[in-house]
């Protein structure tokens, strides 16, 4: 798919573990080309991955996300534009995504915290980027050649522990960032892809899991890149994969860079 000069895909997949078990993908995700701002269409793209001891995690996930986005179009449909925006906003919409949650836990006679998922977020346009996250998973920019992380993924007091959006203390600790200037390639990852995509020793990325498939992203024409959903899938499920996490994953992946004569390298390292 495209939006202007950025041409982006993403895929979730569910964990050889909620297969043994028969558990759905607990992961989420959604991205919308949003008209034309004052800047340009505004890309919005946006993650999340249900707690696993969450009964209603994926319905958690799907509506977090959802709530994103349909925030974020209104605000582009009233005139807004990464340029207008300021650290507080994408905290409200967090709140706003978290009170939908409790809305319709209040509706099914359950709890907020049936429904926990972490939530990733960017918005990107001519003029610059705006980021936010609660919780683990990563965001990624790059500039086509070496890749870094805008936050790093957020633990709690315990391994294997992270922060959720239905914990309302926790709406505290979303982490923002607004960026003045555009920004090259930007991926989305849930905690399934964590050991694959960083090196936590040096809280660096590890840019070979990047590297092949962003280059590939680049190769697509307008209106194309849907072309890679599959492609993506197969890899996010594949055996190298799997040997290496048995949790959902999910990737999204966003470029406006053109294609370079180093893209024609295939394969994707694990």
């Amino acid at each position: 798919m495209s939006c202007g000069a950025w041409r982006y895909v993403g895929a979730s997949v569910r964990g050889t573990s909620h297969e043994r078990t028969g558990l759905p993908c607990q992961d989420a995700s959604e991205f919308r080309c949003v008209g034309a701002g004052a800047d340009g269409p505004v890309l919005v793209l946006a993650c999340a991955d249900g707690a696993g001891s969450a009964e209603l995690a994926a319905e958690g996930a799907r509506l977090a996300c959802s709530v994103i986005v349909e925030e974020a179009s209104r605000f582009v449909a009233e005139g807004g534009s990464v340029a207008c925006m300021d650290d507080g906003m994408l905290p409200f919409w967090f709140e706003r995504a978290a009170e939908s949650i409790r809305i319709q836990a209040e509706f099914m006679e359950r709890t907020p915290r049936d429904f926990a998922c972490t939530l990733l977020v960017a918005l990107l346009d001519g003029w610059g980027a705006a980021f936010a996250q609660l919780g683990d998973g990563v965001i990624v920019v790059g500039d086509g050649s070496a890749y870094r992380p805008v936050f790093w993924p957020q633990s709690g007091e315990y391994a294997n522990m992270t922060y959720f959006i239905t914990e309302e203390a926790h709406l505290d600790l979303v982490q923002v960032e607004v960026r003045p200037e555009p920004v090259a390639e930007v991926a989305l990852l849930t905690d399934g892809l964590q050991m694959l995509a960083l090196r936590f020793g040096e809280r660096a990325v590890h840019d070979p899991f990047f590297t092949p498939m962003f280059g590939a992203l680049r190769q697509q024409g307008p209106g194309e890149a849907d072309g890679l959903r599959g492609p993506l899938g197969d890899f996010l499920s594949s055996a190298p994969v799997n040997a290496r996490t048995d949790d959902d994953k999910t990737l999204l992946l966003a470029t406006r860079l053109e294609v370079r004569e180093s893209d024609g390298a295939s394969g994707t390292e694990a």
